[in-house]
């Protein structure tokens, strides 16, 4: 490695052209950073949504079972990787699968959840 490595900006690159939707969500559920391929599978630019409830992407029918799982994730630092439906700005459906991880400070206590979304897409056998 050189010294004039920017590991800082080397992350920001990363985080910005992965090809996965990531988005940092706080514990109170609000969209906190959302990058490009985010923008791309959503429809919603980072300015649309940072700063808004993470529900914005759950269709309605499923918003309270999201609430219930999202906040005792952040309760118990646990959350699963799973299949689940998501809405875009169009109010179109996708079904994405997402995995999730509690973020902890220095101390362990819960400062928030990173998401990782790839469209699903069946085999065209």
């Amino acid at each position: 490695m050189t010294d004039d490595f920017d590991a800082t900006a080397f992350r920001a690159a990363a985080w910005d052209y992965a090809n996965d939707a990531l988005i940092a969500i706080d514990t109170d559920g609000i969209i906190r950073a959302w990058n490009l391929f985010a923008e791309k599978l959503f429809g919603w630019s980072a300015e649309d949504v940072i700063g808004q409830d993470v529900k914005i992407m759950t269709p309605e029918r499923l918003r309270a079972a999201h609430d219930r799982g999202f906040f005792a994730a952040m309760e118990s630092g646990h959350l699963a990787s799973d299949g689940r439906a998501r809405r875009t700005k169009s109010c179109e459906n996708i079904y994405v699968t997402m995995t999730f991880a509690v973020i902890s400070d220095a101390s362990g206590a819960a400062i928030g959840a990173a998401a990782v979304a790839r469209e699903w897409e069946r085999d065209a056998d």
